[in-house]
């Protein structure tokens, strides 16, 4: 079977997966148009490569069919993972298919650049400018994409019965109409505290937090964000549209009797916090904000942050994450928090990871704090994991994140 046809009949495969994932199994909720743009993209790029492909130089071939194979593997390899842990579903059937057509098109790859390889005195030249440029084209663009597709292309994982019987499962629209699911403590002090889980997880990453501020007496309301669990949408690990999400959640707690409107906090994990940042900056019906583990979300964000040795392949990380959701990110966080004065906010941050760009998570979050106006904390761990203070210093957690809502939200007599 010749190189070609291999290529043509792989490609296709993950083509028909590429569209079924946009039209015909999209997520429940999404629009018929959310991922067109997505869609065109991978019809241009599949149709251009089958028709270029016998033409070009054994290099080219061997790095567009490892490219391709690359995505359709991650793509694929999302959908056998969520088939291994749940029942198939919307797309996966295709998605499996995928997988196979990118262990064929890396396999494909391999073989070209191996039965071609560079020969005569200058091989060891052609070999090392052409391993330099395949080195330079996966750092910038194959490696950012295929973080973009796991990015927005997460599975859901089942979400089991609530922690206890405290807890009641509840649905209500976001502020753009998609239906999302949670659970509800009912508030025994007029206050209640939204909490929003990290980018690639779901309300069962925050039972520890839900069970701490249920315990001090407050209502808690833990969901599902847009395409994650059994809430309604499409993913995306880096939170953008999920301030409609909060928008909605507001929204149910004000309409119940156990709480005051006026005593609405959030508590924010990684993706969660960078949302909680943006949602208190622009609206006035959050009462206190905790966020734990806030970072990037955005190429401004990159920016602002003084990272710009990551530019190129953050810019093709968060274009191709664009492309992919049919989204947008808001403003750049640092100019963002500036503006949640004078809700009062408590930046929390783990250390490890320091030594990385920018200071990593510990570094993001000071920085983000120095930048917001009074009233603020911040309460960095040097040698603290993402998101782990409740586990690693439970003690002093329950003292600073409680008393901080305590003071904000718990007026005297209220309870």
């Amino acid at each position: 079977m010749s190189e070609r046809l291999i290529f043509t009949s792989a490609t296709t495969v993950a083509l028909v997966h590429a569209l079924d994932d946009a039209f015909v199994g999209r997520q429940p909720g999404v629009d018929f148009g959310q991922h067109a743009v997505a869609a065109a993209l991978a019809v241009v790029a599949a149709l251009a490569a089958i028709a270029a492909f016998g033409r070009l130089r054994p290099g080219l071939r061997a790095a567009i069919a490892l490219a391709f194979g690359a995505f359709a593997l991650v793509n694929g390899g999302l959908h056998v993972a969520h088939i291994a842990v749940d029942a198939p579903s919307n797309s996966d059937l295709t998605g499996a298919l995928a997988a196979v057509a990118g262990a064929v098109l890396v396999g494909l790859g391999i073989a070209i650049a191996l039965r071609h390889r560079a020969r005569g005195p200058r091989r060891w030249v052609n070999r090392a400018v052409g391993a330099g440029g395949g080195l330079i084209v996966a750092v910038l663009v194959v490696m950012p994409v295929g973080v973009a597709i796991t990015q927005t292309h997460k599975y859901r994982e089942p979400i089991g019965e609530p922690p206890s019987a405290a807890y009641r499962e509840v649905r209500f629209p976001a502020a753009d109409g998609l239906r999302l699911a949670g659970w509800y403590a009912p508030s025994k002090n007029r206050a209640a505290v939204i909490i929003v889980h990290g980018g690639g997880g779901d309300r069962t990453g925050s039972r520890d937090q839900a069970a701490l501020l249920a315990r001090h007496g407050y209502g808690v309301l833990v969901y599902d964000a847009r395409g994650r669990g059994e809430s309604e949408g499409s993913p995306n690990a880096y939170g953008w549209g999920w301030e409609h999400d909060v928008a909605g959640a507001l929204r149910f707690l004000r309409g119940r009797p156990d709480v005051d409107p006026e005593r609405i906090g959030g508590l924010g994990l990684s993706t969660g916090a960078d949302v909680l940042i943006e949602v208190a900056a622009e609206r006035r019906d959050l009462a206190a904000v905790v966020g734990e583990g806030a970072t990037v979300r955005s190429f401004a964000d990159y920016r602002k942050a003084g990272l710009d040795a990551l530019a190129p392949s953050s810019w093709t990380l968060m274009a191709a994450t664009r492309a992919f959701s049919g989204s947008a990110p808001g403003e750049p966080l640092k100019e963002l928090v500036r503006e949640i004065s004078p809700t009062p906010l408590l930046l929390i941050a783990g250390g490890r990871g320091a030594a990385a760009p920018g200071g990593g998570e510990f570094g993001l979050s000071k920085m983000y704090a120095e930048a917001a106006r009074e009233p603020v904390e911040f309460w960095g761990l040097p040698a603290g994991r993402h998101t782990a203070a409740i586990r690693e210093r439970p003690e002093e957690y329950e003292r600073r994140v409680v008393g901080f809502f305590d003071d904000a939200l718990v007026k005297p007599g209220s309870a």
